[in-house]
C-alpha cells in the first residue's frame, strides 16, 4: 500500500490541487468552518464547584503540604472552558499549556519537580495566587475565555486567599509561568498547520483512505468541504516531551488480503452495525460510554475520580495533571502523524467497497453504517483510521495513572459526558477496577461504534503507552 505522501505526491503532480496563496487563506476558512460545524454544538455550562469551597493553604514561607484545592478548582474551569466546541487536537494543545503553566507556577516557589520552561524562582509567592494566576493568564493568553466568567472565577478565587506581599508575588509568578508556556509553544506549529492543511486525494486502491464526511443539508460535503480534517497536524506541531511525532508510529495495519484483516474485518461488521449486529447490551453501552468527542475533558474527569481519595498536595496535583495533557496532545500529534501515513481506510469505506478489495473472504454492504454518528455531518470520524486517536488517549493516561501511583488498582465510577444524540439518558456508568481496565474498555468501543478496526485500537493504545513512559521518565520529574 502507498503512504498518504506518495498519495499527495501523485495528486500534485496531476495538477488536481494548486494551491496560490489566495486558495490557501479559502481553504483554510473552510477548514476553521467545518471544524464548527463538526464539533458539539451546546457549550459545556460552568460547574457547581466555586470559590467559596476552597480552603486556604498553609504558610508559603514553608510550603511542605499545601492543599489541592486551588489546582483542582482551576482545572475544572479550565475543563469547562475547554468543552466549548473546537477540534480534538487543538483542545489538548490549549490544555497542555495551561497545565504547564500551572505546574511551572508552583515548582517555581519550591521545586519539588522539574520545571519545563520557566526559571524565575520566588519563594514567598503565595502557592493558590500562583496556580490562580497561571490558570487565569494562560486562559486569557490563547484567548479562551469566550463568554465565560473567568474574571469572576479569578477574582472569586483571589479573594479567599490574605491580601498581602506573598499573594502579589504569586499573582505576578503565575502571569509569568503562563507567560513562558505561551511563547514557547508560539512557534509550535499550530497556526502554520491551519494555514497550510493540503487536500490529500481520496484513496484508490483497497485499504486506501476515501472520505467518509457525508452531508450538510443533502450536499455532499466532499463538494462542500473536499479534504481531510488537518492532514499536516502531525508532521508540523512540534512535540512536546518526545523527540518527533513518528517516534512511536506502530508497523502499520493488516493487508486486506490477509487473514488478519478478514478477522476484524467480520467483527467490526458484525458489532459495529447501525442495523442488523451482534452486540451484547454490555458492547452496546460500551460504544456509547465512551462516544464522547471532547476525549480529553471525559479522561481529565477520570484523572480526577482517581485521585479524590488520594491525599495529594497542589505540587503532586499540578504535576499529574501536566503530565496527563501534555501525553494526551503527544498522542493526537503522533496519531496524525500515522494516520495521514498509512492512510488507511476505515471501515465505512471498507465495509462498503468490499467487492473489490481483492479479498474473496469479505462481503460488501453498500448501506452499511456504523451504530454511532460521531456529529450530524460524519457518520464516522472524518480522519484516516489507524492507529485509532480515541484509543491512544485511553492508553496514554492509563498508563500514567499507573505510573504516577505505582498501581494500576483503582475504584472509579463515572458517567459519560457524551452529547452524542445516540446517548440517551439516563447516560451510562461504568465501574472501574483498573486504569488498564478503562482504557480497554475505551478501545473496544470503538469497535462496537463501528469506527475501526481491532488492529488500529490495539496499536492506539499500545502507542499511547509507549508515549506515557517516555514523557513519564523525561519531563516534570522529582527534583533530588
Amino acid at each position: 500500500m502507498k503512504n498518504n505522501f506518495d498519495v499527495v505526491n501523485n495528486y500534485n503532480n496531476q495538477n488536481l490541487f494548486t494551491m496560490t496563496t489566495l486558495s490557501r487563506l479559502t481553504i483554510s476558512g473552510f477548514l476553521l468552518l467545518f471544524i464548527f460545524i463538526s464539533c458539539k454544538k451546546e457549550i459545556t455550562e460552568p460547574t457547581d464547584i466555586n470559590a467559596s469551597t476552597l480552603k486556604k493553604s498553609n504558610s508559603p514561607l514553608n510550603p511542605g503540604f499545601v492543599e489541592n484545592d486551588m489546582v483542582l478548582y482551576w482545572n475544572d474551569k479550565v475543563a469547562t472552558v475547554l468543552g466549548a466546541p473546537m477540534n480534538q487536537p487543538t483542545r489538548t494543545r490549549y490544555f497542555a499549556i495551561i497545565e504547564i503553566a500551572v505546574h511551572d507556577a508552583l515548582n517555581n516557589i519550591k521545586p519539588k519537580y522539574e520545571g519545563y520552561v520557566l526559571n524565575d524562582r520566588e519563594q514567598h509567592a503565595d502557592p493558590d495566587a500562583a496556580v490562580a494566576a497561571a490558570a487565569y493568564w494562560a486562559i486569557k493568553g490563547l484567548n479562551r475565555q469566550g463568554s465565560f466568567p473567568v474574571d469572576v472565577w479569578y477574582n472569586e478565587s483571589l479573594a479567599t486567599i490574605p491580601d498581602n506581599e506573598s499573594k502579589e508575588l504569586g499573582k505576578t509568578l503565575g502571569k509569568k509561568a503562563a507567560d513562558a508556556i505561551i511563547s514557547n509553544r508560539a512557534n509550535d506549529g499550530f497556526t502554520q498547520t491551519i494555514l497550510t492543511s493540503l487536500t490529500p486525494a481520496n484513496g484508490v486502491n483497497p485499504g486506501e483512505y476515501r472520505s467518509t464526511v457525508t452531508a450538510v443539508n443533502s450536499v455532499p460535503t466532499q463538494t462542500l468541504f473536499p479534504f481531510r480534517i488537518l492532514y499536516n497536524w502531525g508532521t508540523v506541531m512540534k512535540p512536546y516531551v518526545i523527540e518527533s511525532n513518528q517516534q512511536f508510529r506502530p508497523d502499520g495495519p493488516y493487508p486486506v488480503t490477509s487473514n488478519d484483516y478478514t478477522a476484524d474485518f467480520i467483527e467490526v461488521k458484525s458489532k459495529g452495525s447501525r442495523a442488523a449486529n451482534t452486540r451484547t447490551e454490555e458492547e452496546d453501552k460500551m460504544s456509547k460510554f465512551w462516544s464522547e468527542n471532547r476525549q480529553s475533558i471525559l479522561w481529565n474527569n477520570i484523572v480526577r475520580k482517581a485521585i479524590e481519595n488520594k491525599k495529594l498536595d497542589a505540587w503532586k496535583t499540578a504535576r499529574l495533571f501536566a503530565l496527563m495533557h501534555v501525553c494526551m496532545a503527544e498522542s493526537i500529534n503522533s496519531q496524525f502523524n500515522a494516520g495521514y501515513y498509512f492512510y488507511s481506510w476505515r471501515p465505512e469505506s471498507a465495509i462498503r467497497l468490499a467487492a473489490a478489495d481483492g479479498n474473496n473472504d469479505t462481503e460488501a454492504d453498500p448501506t452499511w453504517l456504523p451504530a454511532l454518528s460521531e456529529t450530524p455531518t460524519s457518520a464516522t470520524p472524518s480522519v484516516p483510521g489507524y492507529p485509532n486517536g480515541f484509543a491512544a488517549f485511553g492508553g496514554t493516561t492509563a498508563e500514567i495513572l499507573r505510573l504516577f501511583f505505582n498501581s494500576d488498582e483503582t475504584s472509579i465510577e463515572i458517567t459519560t459526558s457524551s452529547t452524542n444524540p445516540a446517548v440517551t439518558e439516563p447516560k451510562p456508568t461504568f465501574h472501574f477496577s483498573t486504569y488498564s481496565e478503562a482504557a480497554r474498555s475505551n478501545s473496544l468501543s470503538m469497535i462496537y461504534s463501528g469506527w475501526d478496526f481491532r488492529k488500529s485500537v490495539l496499536d492506539g493504545e499500545t502507542m499511547g503507552r509507549q508515549i506515557a513512559n517516555y514523557v513519564f521518565n523525561h519531563a516534570f520529574k522529582e527534583v533530588e
